[in-house]
């Protein structure tokens, strides 16, 4: 069966990581329903989804069957949730809410991450560097769960940066693009689903990812941990 791994261990570890997916996207689609709100659209509000409980914010395949799926067959987990309605004629100024709407989800991902970062920090001061590390390698340890935590949030944070509509970096970008540009760039939204279809059946994917998500974890995590194990003498 390849990579798929249906042990009592194997299907324990994928729903756990399911929970933490569940989890994420909670806080992901949360903070574009916080968002929306502050500036002046309370249609996420008023729907219930500004709520850390996962069920407002499931989408059956995205957010449960692709992530298990993936935990189970090995790969890095991944999902969605679905979408947080957003009437943009309540915002005053159109593209600068919407980019701040869009970026709020990622920007969440990212603390969560920086907030996993900082209890290992706290692990590897009372513990010391050299059981740390030894943690750190170690399978189902407590630091390798809060390790998957938080990079399955810099997955998340990485991919949902893409600017491929409706990706959350699309709506960034359309608002730093020149009026001409920026009118171009969203009349193509339509195509957005084809354009991502074509990301995901293509080793783009990957190429694209791979190294933001690379940068991602250098920064929040290896560096910061790194630096307070050289401070401590490990």
């Amino acid at each position: 069966m390849g990579g798929i791994d249906f042990t009592p261990v194997g299907v324990l570890t994928a729903l756990l990581q399911v929970l933490i997916i569940l989890f994420s996207l909670s806080i992901h689609e949360s903070a574009h329903a916080w968002m929306a709100d502050r500036l002046g659209d309370p249609t996420a509000r008023m729907l219930g989804r500004i709520t850390l409980n996962p069920l407002p914010h499931i989408d059956p395949i995205g957010t449960i069957l692709l992530p298990l799926v993936l935990a189970i067959s090995g790969g890095p987990v991944f999902g969605w949730a679905k979408p947080v309605p957003v009437v943009s004629r309540h915002f005053k100024h159109l593209k600068r809410d919407e980019a701040l709407v869009g970026v709020a989800g990622p920007i969440s991902n990212l603390l969560l991450a920086l907030l996993c970062t900082t209890v290992l920090g706290g692990i590897l001061i009372a513990t010391g560097p050299s059981a740390f590390w030894a943690q750190f390698q170690t399978q189902y340890s407590p630091v390798w769960w809060i390790l998957r935590l938080a990079l399955i949030n810099l997955i998340l944070a990485g991919f949902n940066l893409i600017p491929i509509p409706p990706l959350d970096g699309s709506w960034v970008l359309s608002a730093v693009l020149p009026h001409g540009v920026a009118h171009f760039y969203d009349s193509i939204r339509r195509f957005g689903p084809i354009l991502l279809l074509v990301l995901f059946l293509t080793p783009l994917l990957e190429l694209v990812l791979s190294p933001v998500v690379n940068l991602l974890y250098a920064g929040f995590i290896v560096m910061p941990l790194g630096l307070l194990s050289g401070f401590l003498g490990g």
